[in-house]
């Protein structure tokens, strides 16, 4: 029994000090571990608080695009698809009168943050983050493209970490778009619950997927900004969003 519940403990202390959830734990909620290591939830599971819908910035410069790229204010990402066409779910509560004309309407059903309707677009925190380690759940469809911008400033440009099997230019799942692509493919598991863990700290980048590392890199185009979650074909859904502030 000393054995079993040694390694109970040793599970559960890991836990907080990484931030993976323990399976049957609480959605969109803390651990007292998490909370003892400095964790903080950024998604209730109820409402929109600490978070905006913001209109994607008009693509300038050559070619076709969304704006937001990790290329400077306004410009397109590398083969970025218009923010057009992307097969939305039903919205399944009515919209505010709140959002910014021309902005996506995400809403909170059954404990999970989602899009749904048209346009396409983005959800953007209040707060705006240095260094941190972001944890984050996402659960989509095979052909699903979306992804998670972190230090993105002005509400614009950023690093996005790419949730998309097939970015034309070569910037799929797990890569950075216009920053670095991964060595090898790596994929999300459709219709399942995916986790990212996204290090911020200094020029050092680090992006897991369920467990697995797939960049580990130096940049330092982008030094703090908001998180931002994308909406751009078919839907997505996101919980358990929780960062890790760090020196």
């Amino acid at each position: 029994m000393k054995k079993h519940a040694s390694a109970f403990l040793l599970m559960f202390a890991l836990t907080g000090l990484t931030g993976t959830r323990l399976s049957g734990a609480g959605i969109n909620l803390l651990t007292r571990a998490e909370k003892a290591h400095g964790w903080i939830l950024l998604f209730d599971g109820k409402t929109l608080n600490g978070w905006h819908s913001s209109v994607p910035a008009p693509p300038q410069g050559r070619g076709r695009g969304q704006g937001g790229g990790a290329q400077g204010r306004g410009a397109a990402q590398p083969g970025a698809a218009p923010a057009v066409g992307s097969s939305p779910g039903p919205c399944k509560s009515e919209r505010g009168n709140t959002q910014p004309a021309g902005a996506s309407h995400w809403e909170v059903v059954d404990g999970l943050l989602t899009a749904c309707g048209d346009p396409a677009g983005y959800l953007t925190s209040d707060e705006s983050y240095k260094n941190f380690v972001l944890l984050i759940e996402f659960k989509c469809g095979e052909d699903t493209n979306s992804g998670v911008f972190i230090r993105s400033p002005q509400e614009n440009a950023g690093y996005e970490v790419q949730i998309w099997k097939d970015q034309p230019a070569g910037y799929n799942t797990g890569g950075i778009v216009g920053t670095a692509k991964t060595a090898r493919e790596f994929k999300f598991k459709a219709n399942e619950w995916n986790v990212y863990n996204i290090t911020a700290d200094g020029d050092h980048l680090k992006v897991v997927l369920n467990g697995e590392t797939t960049l580990d890199v130096h940049d330092a185009k982008f030094a703090s900004g908001n998180l931002r979650l994308q909406y751009q074909k078919f839907p997505i859904a996101f919980r358990n969003i929780k960062i890790r502030p760090l020196p």
